[in-house]
């Protein structure tokens, strides 16, 4: 699967979820908030905006390797060769 976000999308906006299932777990993720229209959203308990959810898994080791996985993404926007995109 390809998921592709255009930089007129990003926001500096991140999010920390924790959600209970029915088997009595709880999943705890990182959200990316994109831009999204503001007719979208209704009750402020009703967040429907675009985001890119990332799911951690449950292991320290796990996420370390994730963790590792976003610096060295960070790093590679940091350093990659100006352009003519759009802001």
């Amino acid at each position: 699967m390809r998921i592709n976000v255009y930089s007129q999308e990003l926001t500096s906006e991140v999010v920390e979820i924790q959600k209970l299932s029915n088997t009595g777990l709880t999943y705890s993720a990182v959200q990316m908030i994109l831009h999204s229209s503001e007719r979208l959203h209704h009750p402020p308990e009703d967040d429907d905006r675009s985001a890119v959810t990332f799911w951690l898994p449950k292991s320290r080791k796990r996420r370390i390797e994730l963790a590792d996985t976003f610096r060295r993404m960070a790093l590679a926007v940091e350093l990659a060769p100006l352009e003519t995109g759009l802001d």
